[in-house]
């Protein structure tokens, strides 16, 4: 009888650890970008205004039209947007942040986010940053109407784009 407890709780015991393997298994690894130096760093990445126009100027590209935009602080810009393709469009709602702390965007900045996309009634929701995106950050959109863009994925855009060396017009 002892031997079913035993064999019992090792069962029991297995399936806990089985729960918690799933819970903390690693996130793929996020690209890193670098620059050789300085004078390499394109403009956009540190100056507000250049952020702004880059920003304006990425999502023109998905066909989306800017309708304004506020500073909500020194760092983040928040974009409104519209889609006038007939079923898909409607309007989206970027948040561009600029040199955030400790160059990562934390998943309590894309629940807050994610809340106000769904809040707002947008179709989708954008958000771009000169840094990085935490590992709950981008477990935490999966499934949702939200597009994390992180620097490295943004400036592969904007090189796909050719709109990657183009000067800034501020607006």
């Amino acid at each position: 009888m002892a031997i079913f407890g035993i064999i019992f709780v090792a069962f029991f015991i297995g399936i806990i650890l089985i729960f918690f393997l799933k819970k903390t298994s690693p996130p793929a690894p996020q690209e890193q970008i670098h620059f050789d130096s300085p004078s390499d760093v394109p403009v956009y990445l540190t100056d507000r205004d250049a952020f702004k126009s880059k920003c304006v100027e990425f999502m023109e590209k998905f066909n989306l039209e800017y309708v304004h935009s506020v500073w909500a602080d020194d760092h983040e810009l928040e974009i409104a947007m519209n889609d006038e393709t007939p079923v898909v469009g409607g309007s989206y709602i970027a948040l561009c942040i600029i040199d955030p702390p400790g160059k990562t965007v934390n998943a309590m900045k894309v629940k807050g986010f994610l809340d106000t996309v769904k809040g707002e009634g947008a179709s989708r929701g954008i958000l771009i940053t000169t840094g990085y995106f935490s590992n709950e950050a981008i477990n935490l959109i999966e499934e949702e109407p939200v597009e994390l863009v992180n620097v490295v994925s943004f400036l592969s855009y904007l090189k796909k784009f050719d709109i990657y060396e183009n000067s800034p017009d501020p607006s």
